[in-house]
């Protein structure tokens, strides 16, 4: 979504608008196609994803991974001053706050269940 959003932003933009919003090295390898990235350029990869064969592991990591996602869409509705821009994020970040709630009570069931002792 965020691709998306990047997308809708940039599109139509010269090269000369590229350059002033800090874009350049992305045009120089992708053009005006996307490639996700974090701001430092590393490429997103499913490593990020880690599993272990261990429910209450597994589901600790999504929880995790769901808390840095909230963490960093509240990060760039901090950084964003367009509402249009602003809004989408807002549900993103509502929407990581979801998923880490039902992510939760599926840990604590599985805790109190003992699946973390088998």
């Amino acid at each position: 979504m965020i691709c998306t959003m990047l997308y809708q932003l940039t599109d139509g933009a010269t090269i000369e608008e590229m350059k002033a919003a800090g874009f350049d090295k992305h045009f120089a390898v992708n053009g005006m196609d996307l490639y996700p990235t974090d701001p430092n350029g590393v490429p997103f990869t499913v490593q990020y994803f880690a599993a272990v064969g261990d429910p209450v592991a597994n589901l600790s990591e999504n929880m995790a991974a769901e808390e840095k996602a909230r963490a960093t869409y509240e990060n760039l509705i901090n950084l964003a001053t367009d509402p249009e821009v602003i809004k989408p994020l807002q549900f993103l970040r509502q929407r990581e706050i979801i998923h880490f709630t039902r992510f939760k009570e599926l840990y604590d069931e599985y805790k109190r269940k003992g699946y973390d002792k088998k």
